[in-house]
């Protein structure tokens, strides 16, 4: 008897009827925060994720579905949204549009990882972009919109980890610092991670193995290393996050999972649900 793929599900009207729910909820408060639909390729060239997400990550070294076209070039099924939301704005010029761009979409993912409770090789991601806006303000804005969502969802028990992982002004003197303490302790690292240590050492940080995440316990904090601008820019952050009156934490362990990073990143953490507890994450990206 065929089955279907490990790591994929089918959702019959029972369920496909909550889908519908929430698909229906995040566009409605997506078109609140003045935020349109945008539609991208299931799959892209290869060389936007691994330049755009980062040679470094789990998601370029271990996760992407990746085959070569009859036509010859390098294709993957997209592990993520943003890559290809970038790749569209660069490609049809839509840069030289009024600024800021704000765009939503709901798409399918892809990526082969293994399956457990939360994490499936296909699943749907819900996300929102803005480019074109340096101040803490746009960060606060795309922080509003997943907090009201999640609100309407009636998700309880959230809380906002925060955190800031500097920009290429201070980082690389974070990653000296980072090298210096791992370097100490390389030997215990994951092979991964002992690749990590030369050319992304707070890739580390991000690491699932027991052994990695006990040593980056008490590794430098990004935020006790920003550079005057970045510190600046995460202090004003906070500011609107407190007059919006949203709950949160500064947590030095959040650093997400993509390269393209920078400044902010965030994940709103649900304590009722167990393991996967991160119900939404996302960041800044200068670059």
């Amino acid at each position: 008897m065929l089955q279907k793929p490990k790591g994929t599900n089918d959702f019959f009207p029972e369920t496909t009827k909550k889908l519908q729910f929430i698909e229906n909820t995040a566009r409605r408060v997506a078109a609140r925060f003045g935020f349109s639909e945008i539609r991208t390729p299931t799959f892209e060239n290869t060389e936007v994720f691994s330049r755009g997400v980062g040679g470094t990550t789990d998601v370029v070294q271990k996760e992407m579905y990746t085959f070569i076209d009859r036509d010859g070039p390098s294709v993957t099924l997209r592990p993520e949204g943003t890559a290809g939301v970038a790749r569209a704005i660069i490609e049809n010029g839509k840069y030289g549009d009024a600024m800021p761009l704000k765009y939503y979409y709901i798409i399918n993912c892809f990526r082969h990882e293994r399956p457990q409770a939360g994490r499936f090789r296909e699943f749907s991601q819900f996300g929102v972009e803005m480019f074109g806006s340096v101040t803490p303000a746009a960060d606060a804005n795309i922080i509003a919109l997943a907090d009201t969502l999640i609100k309407e969802l009636g998700i309880r028990n959230v809380t906002l980890h925060l955190n800031s992982i500097g920009c290429h002004e201070c980082r690389p003197k974070y990653y000296d610092k980072l090298r210096e303490y791992f370097g100490s302790r390389r030997d215990e690292l994951c092979d991964t991670c002992k690749s990590r240590l030369d050319i992304n050492p707070m890739r580390i940080l991000d690491c699932k193995s027991p052994v990695c995440r006990s040593i980056a316990k008490d590794a430098p904090k990004t935020i006790d290393n920003l550079c005057s601008e970045c510190s600046d820019h995460f202090n004003k952050l906070l500011k609107y996050v407190e007059a919006m009156n949203i709950r949160y934490v500064i947590d030095s362990s959040i650093v997400r999972g993509l390269d393209y990073y920078t400044r902010t990143v965030f994940e709103f953490i649900c304590e009722d649900i167990g393991a996967q507890s991160t119900i939404c994450g996302g960041g800044r990206y200068d670059g």
